[in-house]
């Protein structure tokens, strides 16, 4: 027996293996860091404006709106293996700050035709 054929039957899905998965807000923002020095710069606390540990001049005063302290409790951040990893590639109160904005800037080309 015939079945009749969809609009879309025609078109080809990758396999599952070359499928990409959903990209995370870090990854949508950032490139990531292979084999970092500093082990906070794949998250995306580094570059949030309302980090509250952020190191002095990346954040100007009175910018931040509402404190975060994520990495009071982050073993990334301060090394004390009593605390839980909280890197974050998501966040729903993420602010990008200036800081961020200009590492993006630096890597926005411009084409002339």
């Amino acid at each position: 027996m015939y079945r009749q054929m969809k609009i879309f039957d025609f078109i080809e899905k990758p396999p599952e293996s070359e499928r990409r998965l959903p990209r995370t807000q870090f990854e949508q923002l950032f490139e990531k860091v292979r084999d970092p020095v500093c082990l906070c710069a794949n998250c995306l606390c580094e570059f949030c404006l309302n980090n509250a540990e952020q190191s002095p001049g990346r954040v100007k005063p009175g910018e931040m709106q509402e404190p975060c302290f994520n990495c009071d409790e982050c073993r990334v951040y301060d090394g004390d293996r009593r605390k839980q990893n909280q890197q974050k590639e998501e966040c729903k109160e993420f602010v990008i700050s200036d800081y961020g904005v200009k590492r993006n800037r630096k890597e926005i080309r411009m084409v002339k035709k």
